[in-house]
């Protein structure tokens, strides 16, 4: 099964950003420096961000 690119918004901070579903490290917002996704062995865990629309 393969992965989607997601575009998202950081919860703290007014910036968007593109991110992989199945990332493998962690990822931070370059404005504001919070986490937005954690790896998981599969899908990463969107915790500091929510979905805008995924990509093809």
């Amino acid at each position: 099964m393969a992965g989607k690119f997601l575009r998202v918004n950081c919860n703290d901070c007014p910036s968007e950003h593109i991110l992989f579903s199945r990332a493998s490290s962690a990822i931070s917002c370059p404005i504001c420096g919070s986490t937005l996704a954690l790896p998981t062995g599969g899908k990463a865990d969107l915790v500091g961000c929510s979905i805008v629309e995924e990509l093809n």
